[in-house]
């Protein structure tokens, strides 16, 4: 099945990990926009990220990866709620990017994702509400692919051992597909007993050739479903998958919550806004447009 990730462990325990295939739900996100091929690739890429990493997490709520730049895409970000909703946005300079496609004379290739936000951020947040605290992880951007950059932020931020891997393609009836697969060290209490650190290390040095080992064509193979891959990859590694979540498009944008943020700005802003009397917005993320005549948002 698609549009889904699987959580399994290997080794009893001793690492963890998470394999991702999207396709319907990327359709559903891109469906609103038309946006050259490398902005869709990157928004693709990061939305399989993104989905891998809020399902890491334990939380109710919302978890957010996003990166901003100096480069053509100045803001690329997916969100994920606890519910298994997905949306992706991204803000981006077509002048920039065609300047920067002359200047490394690349028209026509798909290029890795850092190469169009520049140097910038990282940013993992998650979101449970008002009455928790906000956790937030923050890196500098820096990689040559995005799941480098992934990797640095662990290493940097979580101390954890991280090892993963990012596909994406454009299939050939040209809808866009991503696909991704991630292994992690769980901390040392944990995994087989009398296990010495030599032996870790070489378990956790043959796990990540194996993920190395999978193949664009074998992860979005659809007669292969993600426990075969996995069984194929590591099964003299005794895994287990232990859950599997689905995930579908889903906006959270709404007139009312668009009203009350235009309502509360200064009426010198507001009266900029408007043409003809009426304020126009279009949401980032779904395509919806929404209108607002002057008078409504005018205070008394």
């Amino acid at each position: 099945m698609n549009d889904t990730c699987l959580s399994f462990n290997l080794d009893n325990n001793l690492f963890r990990g998470r394999i991702v295939r999207l396709d319907k739900v990327l359709a559903d996100i891109m469906a609103p926009h038309t946006y050259p091929e490398n902005i869709t690739a990157a928004m693709a890429e990061t939305t399989a990220l993104g989905v891998m990493l809020a399902s890491l997490m334990k939380y109710e709520g919302y978890f957010t990866l996003q990166m901003q730049g100096d480069g053509p895409i100045s803001v690329l970000v997916t969100d994920v709620t606890s519910k298994g909703e997905v949306r992706t946005a991204v803000k981006f300079d077509a002048a920039k990017m065609q300047a920067a496609q002359e200047l490394r004379k690349t028209e026509g290739e798909l290029e890795a994702t850092p190469h169009w936000l520049g140097k910038g951020s990282l940013i993992f947040t998650v979101d449970q509400g008002k009455s928790t605290d906000l956790y937030q992880g923050i890196v500098d951007l820096q990689g040559k692919t995005l799941a480098e950059c992934a990797m640095r932020y662990f290493k940097q931020s979580e101390q954890i051992d991280t090892y993963l891997r990012l596909f994406v393609r454009q299939n050939k009836s040209g809808k866009w597909q991503a696909a991704g697969i991630l292994i992690q060290k769980m901390p040392t209490d944990g995994g087989k007993e009398n296990n010495s650190e030599i032996d870790v290390a070489d378990l956790w040095n043959e796990a990540k050739i194996l993920t190395d080992s999978l193949q664009e064509k074998e992860i979005f193979d659809t007669q292969l479903s993600l426990q075969d891959i996995l069984y194929r990859l590591f099964h003299e590694h005794q895994v287990a998958v232990n859950k599997e979540s689905e995930y579908h498009f889903g906006c959270r944008c709404s007139r009312d919550k668009l009203f009350a943020s235009l309502s509360n700005m200064p009426q010198k802003d507001i009266n900029e806004l408007a043409e003809n009397g009426v304020i126009t917005a279009i949401c980032n993320f779904c395509g919806q447009t929404y209108s607002f005549n002057k008078s409504e948002l005018t205070k008394h």
